[in-house]
């Protein structure tokens, strides 16, 4: 039996906005599907300008301004960085030229997800720059200076989720190249630092022998996102259906095998989308 909603609740029915670099961010968008279905949502992925990650912080810091303000141009109530770069970087200078707009990073979420397992010896992988950012390692241990963090760079996990490659041999090889040494001495917890790393996650689990419990970025962020709306009185009307509308600053020949690969189907509202 469903439980009566009262009548002096007042909900939020605006779509939540998120964005990223590129496709990595769907991740977050089918966990925040499951986590909340009942919330609409507008993703905007920067395909013209991706990847983030080999550009200056005045950039990325530049490009998150551009994609937070087209966002809020569509009048989202809350933000959330699906881009582990931005997240890295950007979170406080979008807070002040946002300040009306709530606003939550994918690695905030990543940390108080590892943080809540009690792991003491931690791995973390993630792409190139968001290693290099440091910030993983930085968060937990602003919190935590007894854990034992290590941070592995796992490149070619991008090009392969993109090409749908996310198990059998070609997958088990690259596991190898980057985590040969972590499955003979297995970590308590493997943060999957990217947001395109959780198509591995299933594959990642067999090659550890279930030994090591994997924490997904994205479904991390999605069940802080719910906390984060309830908290701030933004959550939609939950008997309502949410939708999805899906921004792109560029549409390349290939685009819809990669959205396929993340979204296992067709997205329902799809549009080219100019930052200003």
């Amino acid at each position: 039996m469903s439980q009566k909603i009262p009548d002096d609740v007042v909900f939020d029915n605006r779509p939540v906005g998120v964005f990223d670099s590129g496709i990595g961010g769907l991740t977050v968008v089918r966990a925040l599907r499951e986590a909340l279905p009942n919330e609409d949502i507008c993703y905007l992925g920067d395909t013209a300008r991706v990847p983030y990650g080999n550009k200056s912080v005045d950039s990325i810091i530049r490009f998150a301004k551009q994609d937070a303000a087209f966002l809020a141009g569509k009048g989202v109530k809350a933000l959330i960085v699906a881009c582990n770069t931005a997240s890295s970087v950007a979170m406080e200078p979008l807070r002040g030229y946002f300040p009306e707009l709530p606003s939550m990073g994918v690695i905030e979420a990543g940390i108080e997800a590892v943080l809540r397992t009690g792991a003491s010896r931690i791995t973390v992988i993630g792409t190139r720059a968001t290693i290099n950012s440091d910030a993983y390692r930085r968060g937990l241990h602003a919190r935590s200076r007894s854990l034992l963090i290590e941070s592995i760079p796992c490149p070619l996990f991008v090009p392969f989720a993109e090409e749908g490659v996310c198990e059998g041999r070609l997958a088990e090889e690259v596991f190898d190249l980057y985590l040969a040494r972590q499955r003979s001495a297995p970590p308590d917890v493997l943060l999957l630092g990217c947001t395109h790393y959780p198509l591995f996650r299933g594959a990642l689990d067999e090659y550890f022998g279930g030994k090591v419990r994997i924490i997904d970025s994205a479904q991390a962020c999605a069940e802080s996102a719910r906390a984060f709306l309830a908290a701030r009185g933004l959550c939609a009307n939950p008997a309502k259906k949410g939708d999805v509308r899906y921004y792109f600053t560029d549409l390349p020949t290939d685009f819809n095998g990669g959205l396929w690969h993340f979204l296992s189907g067709a997205p329902s509202y799809l549009e080219k989308a100019v930052l200003e």
